[in-house]
C-alpha cells in the first residue's frame, strides 16, 4: 500500500492494479450502457445525483448508473455489465460502486460526504481534458488520468467540474476505510438502518430497502 502526504492518494489498496489493467474492458461496457440504451437486454437507470449540489444547463448533468448500493446489488445493472461486475466482486470491504459521470460545461459545488468510515475511488474511463476537468479536495486539486484510481477521503470538503464540451467518466467505489473500526458490512447495515433520503424513499420504505439488504440485491 503506498500512501502520499496529500489529499490524493495513487496505488493506495491492492485491487487498484486489479482495475487498471482492466480498465478498457470497464471503459467499453460503460460505452456500451450510455449510448445503447436502448438495446440493452435487461433494464437500466441512470440516477440523478445530488441535483442541489450540480451547477448546469443540463438534465441530469450528474448522473450514476448503480452496481452496489451499500450492499445492495442492482442486478440488471451487473447483468449489462458482467466484466465489470466480475471484477466488482473482487474488491475487499466494497460498499457501493458505480459509474458517475459529468456532463460537458457541469460544475459540483462544493460539499462533503456522508461519513469518514469510508474511502473513495475513481477509476478514470473517459477525461477529455486534463486541464478543464478537475476535482478538489480540501483546496488541492488535480485531475483525472484514464486508466488511473486515485483514492481520496469525501467527507472532507471537495468539488469537481467538467468544462470541456464532452461528458467525463469514472467507475466511484466506495470502500471501508481501513483507520476506522467498522467492517463494509456494519457500514451497511447502519446506512440502510438509518436511511432518510427522500429520494431513496420514494423509491421504496425502508422495510423494502432492509430486506433487499437482507437479500443483497434488487432488480
Amino acid at each position: 500500500m503506498e500512501s502520499q502526504t496529500s489529499n490524493f492518494h495513487r496505488n493506495f489498496f491492492e485491487w487498484t492494479e486489479l482495475l487498471e489493467l482492466n480498465w478498457e474492458i470497464i471503459k467499453n461496457e460503460l460505452m456500451h450502457v450510455y449510448y445503447n440504451h436502448d438495446q440493452l437486454i435487461y433494464k437500466s437507470n441512470w440516477f440523478l445525483a445530488h441535483p442541489h449540489y450540480v451547477d448546469s444547463k443540463t438534465n441530469k448533468a450528474w448522473k450514476t448508473y448503480e452496481f452496489v448500493f451499500f450492499g445492495i446489488k442492482q442486478l440488471g445493472h451487473c447483468q449489462n455489465c458482467p466484466k465489470t461486475a466480475e471484477l466488482l466482486e473482487k474488491i475487499p470491504n466494497l460498499v457501493t460502486a458505480q459509474f458517475s459521470i459529468l456532463e460537458p460545461h457541469t460544475k459540483i459545488s462544493p460539499h462533503k460526504g456522508f461519513t469518514k468510515m469510508v474511502l473513495r475511488n475513481h477509476l478514470a474511463l473517459e477525461v477529455p481534458s486534463s486541464t478543464l476537468c478537475k476535482i478538489k479536495v480540501e483546496g488541492e486539486e488535480t485531475s483525472w488520468k484514464e486508466g488511473e484510481v486515485i483514492t481520496f477521503d469525501d467527507s472532507k470538503m471537495h468539488e469537481a467540474w467538467n468544462l470541456s464540451d464532452k461528458p467525463r467518466m469514472v467507475l466511484m467505489i466506495d470502500v471501508a476505510n481501513p483507520s476506522m473500526p467498522y467492517s463494509s458490512k456494519e457500514i451497511c447495515n447502519y446506512k440502510i438502518e438509518n436511511i432518510d433520503d427522500p429520494f431513496l424513499l420514494s423509491m421504496a420504505n425502508k422495510s423494502i430497502w432492509k430486506k433487499w439488504l437482507n437479500q443483497g440485491y434488487f432488480d
